[in-house]
């Protein structure tokens, strides 16, 4: 978009930015998009500031949002940020867009942390690790939502550890349990843990490499967060094989799929003799997060 959309030597309102803003960005969701556009570049918090004129670098800065917005990148990215359970996490195109369904997945976790607390028997903080942490999301959530834990955040991608740390920095105190490094899986862990862990999360890349995905997501989200190989199923496998060693007697592995592998994982789990298999429903109401406990 070679135009520039809005001239720096306007004089003009936020509120008849929101209404053109609106207009240019187009779709079901354009003018809350632009909404939520123009909070980011404003600062407004109250209607009644949508009145105030926009300065030249403000109009500067929304005029390359939307651009990069009609270009197709998501929302998100063109914002840097998106809220996650109680956190405001930056996000870009190095880690995947935070989604509803992980939310749930860190829901059913904080659940069994309740559980696991409530063990007359503990004397320690619960060991929690969040294997391929992309943004941080599911480790930096459980972190500042459950006391007494420490918190391991892994992943193979030096992009992604650095948003994670981006993310840390912004968690205050509740910062001081989570550990954060480098590497694929279980590699990064520290040989100290084994048979250490309570919890195991994962929201593992679960999208087989033939499968079509909107090109929003395709185009812009990192691929190797996304696609485990041709089946989809590759990464689930691996960490179903290769938890048990680092899990506690009556540790836990919470994985999220896709609802059609849903049962082929159950089945995959049981033959590995994991206890109390089961899985869990998202807000559609299909199968969504897989739990399963060390086995013997």
């Amino acid at each position: 978009m070679g135009k520039e959309l809005f001239s720096q030597d306007a004089l003009v309102s936020w509120e008849e930015l929101l209404l053109e803003t609106g207009r240019i960005l187009e779709g079901d969701n354009a003018q809350l998009e632009a909404k939520w556009m123009i909070e980011e570049v404003s600062g407004i918090t109250q209607l009644c500031d949508y009145k105030e004129q926009a300065k030249p670098i403000q109009l500067k800065r929304l005029n390359r949002l939307i651009e990069r917005r009609v270009a197709g990148e998501p929302l998100q990215y063109v914002l840097g940020r998106w809220q996650f359970r109680e956190l405001d996490l930056f996000v870009d195109d190095r880690v995947l867009i935070p989604r509803p369904e992980t939310e749930i997945l860190v829901g059913y976790a904080l659940e069994e942390c309740k559980s696991k607390k409530s063990d007359l028997n503990r004397t320690r903080p619960l060991n929690v690790a969040d294997l391929g942490c992309g943004s941080g999301a599911i480790g930096l959530s459980i972190a500042r939502e459950v006391q007494e834990v420490s918190v391991w955040c892994t992943d193979a991608s030096q992009g992604a550890i650095a948003v994670t740390r981006a993310n840390l920095a912004g968690l205050g105190m509740a910062g001081q349990k989570v550990s954060i490094s480098q590497g694929s899986w279980f590699e990064a862990l520290p040989e100290e843990m084994l048979g250490k862990f309570d919890i195991v999360i994962s929201n593992p890349p679960y999208i087989s490499d033939s499968e079509e995905l909107p090109l929003e997501v395709s185009e812009w989200e990192p691929s190797s967060s996304l696609r485990s190989g041709p089946l989809g199923t590759e990464d689930l496998s691996f960490l179903l094989n290769n938890s048990i060693e680092w899990l506690s007697a009556e540790g836990l592995l919470i994985l999220e799929l896709a609802p059609m592998q849903a049962d082929v994982m159950v089945e995959e789990a049981k033959n590995l003799k994991y206890r109390e298999v089961k899985l869990r429903h998202d807000l559609t109401g299909r199968n969504r997060v897989l739990m399963a406990k060390k086995p013997l």
